[in-house]
């Protein structure tokens, strides 16, 4: 059929436009949608707004560089607030509503328990960017773990202070919830094992910010090391106190992935020196990758501090696409993807492989805080099997 003058001007004119968009996708409808959920709003935002950075930086690059297979890539993004009953209704939302092919999870152990049992049931795949529950995996089998099973890092910090430092006698801080309980099992265990003496040990609530107290019988102790698990406020509070109060660094300060949070960065000031954290990546490394992703991320965001969950999620993202790419935009061919992955390079150029459970044998970044520079420093990776295995500490949970 011939075309207008008009026609033929109005055509030309859409076919310029589309010349100097960019990379040519497919209709909006046709884009490759890719959920996500965590908590946006209240009392974790930070966390989730912080795992969002991460998993939108990370679809905005593969999208420059051509999407899949030509289609654009969509974050279809709800926040969850933190709340369990919320993280079911939005896991739904998008499965049933928005149709995406895979989740990435960008949110907490209570909250990523409940949604993933409704995501498996739909059969939908998703990986676990930063929440180190075991319950969040276990029996799921559509559930795949970016970050370490929680008692992993606890597991790790007792064979440093033990075998590396020579430490003995201990004490021990647990956040009163899965992950922080996590934490302490691994380490309690280790210390059982290799002969360490624990002199105290007290829980606290995850909304706890005074601890003098408790530092005051840990200083009457005369401990070698003090082993805790917290969230970033709280591990800043710690490190802040004891330091004021003489317990550190005379006792070794060990701590979890959360030390790298903005919360210790902001608020450790000159405290904290020589602190220790079992982290899951750490960016200040030479590797070609590392350097220029902290260098894109901080041109996009203006961010200093590459956080922990940022991190995290960036690279589940990463290894949830590349999933696509290689099972096709088909949910069933993205779970035998991923379940076919013997190795994945993360944000610290460290290839990463999986076990059977869906879970990584995520080598640790033994970092330390120096305040002088205000950095974590890495000390070493910790990458023998015998030490980051994810599968011994399913016993442990039912």
């Amino acid at each position: 059929m011939d075309l207008t003058k008009r026609e033929f001007l109005s055509v030309t004119a859409m076919s310029a436009a589309a010349a100097v968009l960019g990379p040519r996708y497919a209709a909006a409808e046709d884009a490759v949608r890719i959920g996500f959920f965590g908590p946006l709003t209240e009392a974790f935002a930070g966390l989730g707004k912080e795992a969002k950075k991460g998993a939108d930086f990370a679809v905005k690059q593969a999208n420059a560089a051509g999407g899949i297979g030509g289609r654009k890539i969509e974050l279809v993004a709800y926040d969850d607030r933190g709340n369990r009953t919320e993280a079911v209704a939005v896991s739904r939302k998008m499965i049933e509503q928005d149709k995406v092919v895979a989740i990435v999870d960008g949110s907490l152990s209570l909250t990523s328990i409940a949604a993933a049992q409704v995501i498996n049931d739909a059969r939908v795949p998703m990986i676990v960017a930063y929440s180190n529950a075991v319950n969040v995996v276990r029996g799921n089998e559509y559930v795949f773990r970016w970050a370490s099973v929680a008692d992993v890092q606890g597991w790790v910090m007792g064979h440093h202070a033990i075998q590396e430092r020579g430490y003995k006698r201990f004490a021990i801080l647990m956040q009163d919830e899965e992950y922080g309980r996590g934490i302490v099992n691994g380490a309690e265990q280790a210390l059982k094992k290799l002969g360490g003496e624990v002199l105290f040990k007290k829980a606290f609530a995850p909304s706890e910010r005074e601890f003098r107290a408790m530092l005051t019988q840990i200083k009457s102790q005369e401990v070698d090391a003090v082993l805790m698990s917290g969230f970033g406020p709280q591990l800043t509070a710690v490190g802040r106190q004891g330091t004021e109060m003489g317990v550190f660094p005379k006792a070794q300060f060990y701590v979890g992935c959360d030390l790298n949070e903005i919360d210790w960065f902001n608020g450790i000031g000159e405290n904290g020196d020589g602190t220790i954290g079992t982290l899951e990546f750490i960016a200040p490394t030479e590797h070609p990758f590392t350097k220029q992703f902290m260098t894109d991320f901080q041109k996009e965001y203006g961010d200093q501090v590459i956080q922990h969950e940022a991190g995290l999620a960036y690279d589940a993202t990463r290894l949830m696409i590349d999933a696509i790419k290689r099972g096709g935009v088909d949910r069933e061919g993205i779970r035998k993807a991923l379940g076919e992955t013997k190795a994945f390079m993360n944000l610290s150029g460290v290839e990463v492989s999986f076990s059977e459970l869906r879970e990584p044998f995520l080598p640790l970044a033994l970092g330390q805080w120096d305040r002088a520079s205000k950095q974590i420093k890495l000390l070493k990776f910790v990458k023998d099997p015998a030490l980051i295995d994810p599968r011994p500490w399913y016993q442990y949970y039912k």
